[in-house]
């Protein structure tokens, strides 16, 4: 019968995660994504907060509990530390992924050390952020971005952002709110297809930092054959090939040339400390050789870069000499009397010319600079010779010196009944001297103490401008105080200590403006989620965040944030 064909045997089900198990991005690429960002995209995809995530289903499995839960110290979390390689482990559990250390540094910790190499604060390329939402890509953040070493974007030419253009707030790394793509202060969309200005002044180090970021990313691109092989390592082999080689065994050669100090390649090559990444980018980066080929390849004599290199003259064996370059140089005999007559003549001639040449000019040379020029080293012959000229010229410099005095101190009297009055150095710029405190103190220090001593009433009448203008800032639109401390040319800290009740006015005024613009941003959204709950309910399938984001992304396109979007249908079914 047919029923005999039927198998009863119980289906056996592959083993469940307790969270998504989302797929890493560009893993084996040199856009690899960061955990700190993937961190992110698992609680977004369950609709938490990264902190619920990170108390509830990390924190527990932890061997023992830390007693700092600040983010801020969750930047190392994509290097190599030791104390995070739990973390991988424990998120690869929940996940069911094996992958996860290619999202770290963690493959490269018994080979490289990490010291200086991660940043602290967030950094991003908008125009990747814009391109991926216009593909409808995963928004996520790469790894080369939180190393320290990489400022611009490879695919974009373009510098890395830092700063929130709707805040103008930096962020942590990992925070508690934090989202791809969007800010951690302000929920603010962090993608632009605008593209940057850069200067023509600025192309070489653009392509010096171009060259940084794609051997960084091929780099990382290594981390998964890394992770899953344990590669050999022929960095320190490759440095002391080198050192013999080229640099001839010369080690403070090869750290000149490197740009490296000793002390650092000697504890390399005597294997008591482990290279720095950021210090092998920085020697890759001055010898011109790949990353990748120094650090996981044996690069012999007869190699093509190699010989480049040795045959270049970038380490010939060279000494360090000690240029001296007088400024003068001494060129003439010493004693101008022991010459024969004719030369003597025709010296005494030319020295003439010249002092006559020196007085007529609008300020003459001293006697001593214009005997140096000539190449003598004393002036005594020519004082002997022609005692008028040098006289001349001496009371010409003196009178000149005299009026320059004069003009100082009148400048200086016209410092004194300004209101404020300036600093020294402000009227030093004003009279074109580059060393106030060298020459005109010198010259007028009596009316140069009497200026200092007016210091209190310019911070007196600074106090009263920056006061007048907090002020004005009660009555002109909100704005966050270090914003309008960049604006005033102040420190913000400062302010809050000066101006406590003022600062205090201006932050209570600004959090009350944000407030409203929150709730604006919250009406705007709930009725956006409720016109798409309508929608999605008359056509009898589920409204999930997925469908409702869609829909509200089509009627409004700059409403794209799951996280308002979430809040917005949990505000609406508590209302029905």
């Amino acid at each position: 019968m047919a029923y005999d064909l039927w198998d009863l045997a119980p289906r056996v089900m592959p083993p469940r995660s307790r969270l998504y198990s989302l797929q890493p991005m560009a893993i084996g690429t040199q856009h690899v994504e960061s955990l700190s960002s993937y961190i992110m995209r698992v609680a977004e995809a369950h609709t938490v907060s990264v902190r619920t995530l990170i108390l509830k289903e990390i924190f527990p499995d932890l061997s023992t509990m830390p007693t700092n839960t600040h983010f801020s110290g969750l930047h190392s979390l994509n290097g190599m530390s030791a104390c995070f390689e739990q973390w991988v482990a424990i998120l690869g559990k929940l996940t069911s992924r094996r992958d996860l250390c290619a999202l770290t540094l963690l493959p490269w910790q018994r080979l490289l050390a990490s010291d200086g190499i991660l940043r602290r604060r967030r950094t991003w390329c908008p125009r990747c952020f814009w391109e991926w939402q216009r593909s409808g890509m995963p928004i996520y953040e790469c790894l080369a971005w939180a190393l320290a070493p990489v400022t611009v974007c490879p695919v974009h030419y373009a510098f890395l952002e830092q700063h929130c253009p709707h805040c103008r707030r930096p962020m942590l790394v990992l925070s508690a709110h934090a989202h791809p793509g969007f800010c951690a202060h302000c929920n603010g969309w962090l993608g632009d297809d605008s593209d940057a200005p850069t200067s023509p002044a600025s192309a070489q180090v653009m392509e010096d930092q171009l060259w940084i970021a794609n051997q960084v990313g091929e780099f990382l691109a290594l981390g998964n054959a890394v992770g899953n092989h344990d590669s050999p390592c022929h960095l320190l082999s490759n440095l002391q090939r080198m050192l013999v080689e080229l640099a001839k065994g010369n080690q403070q050669l090869l750290g000149r040339q490197t740009r490296i100090s000793s002390a650092a390649l000697n504890a390399w090559l005597t294997g008591k400390r482990l290279p720095t990444l950021a210090l092998v980018i920085r020697l890759c980066q001055n010898l011109r050789v790949p990353i990748n080929r120094l650090v996981m390849e044996e690069v012999l004599r007869t190699d093509p870069e190699w010989s480049a290199l040795a045959t270049s003259g970038s380490l010939a064996t060279r000494r360090k000499q000690r240029v001296v370059m007088p400024q003068y140089p001494i060129t003439r005999v010493v004693r101008l009397g022991s010459l024969p007559p004719e030369e003597r003549e025709r010296a005494a001639g030319e020295i003439k010319a010249r002092l006559e040449t020196n007085l007529a000019m609008d300020e003459p040379l001293s006697i001593l600079k214009l005997f140096q020029i000539m190449g003598y080293r004393s002036t005594s012959r020519g004082k002997a010779w022609f005692p008028a000229l040098c006289a001349a010229t001496k009371a010409k410099r003196e009178r000149q010196a005299e009026h320059r005095t004069e003009t100082y101190r009148q400048e200086l009297l016209c410092a004194l009944t300004e209101e404020p009055p300036p600093t020294i150095a402000q009227v030093a710029l004003r009279l074109g001297i580059s060393v106030p405190q060298l020459y005109l103190r010198h010259t007028c220090r009596e009316l140069c103490k009497a200026l200092a001593a007016r210091s209190p009433d310019r911070r007196r009448f600074q106090r009263t401008k920056t006061e007048e203008a907090l002020r004005r800032a009660l009555e002109e639109p909100p704005v966050p105080l270090v914003v309008l401390a960049s604006r005033l040319r102040q420190d913000a800290n400062r302010l809050r200590v000066v101006f406590p009740d003022l600062c205090q006015r201006l932050r209570t005024r600004h959090l009350a403006h944000r407030a409203r613009e929150q709730q604006k941003v919250r009406g705007v959204y709930d009725d956006a989620v409720r016109d798409a709950i309508g929608k999605v309910a008359k056509s009898g399938v589920y409204p999930s965040l997925q469908r409702i984001l869609f829909l509200v992304s089509q009627r409004n396109p700059s409403l794209t944030s799951y996280h308002l979007t979430n809040l917005a249908i949990k505000r609406i079914r508590v209302k029905l």
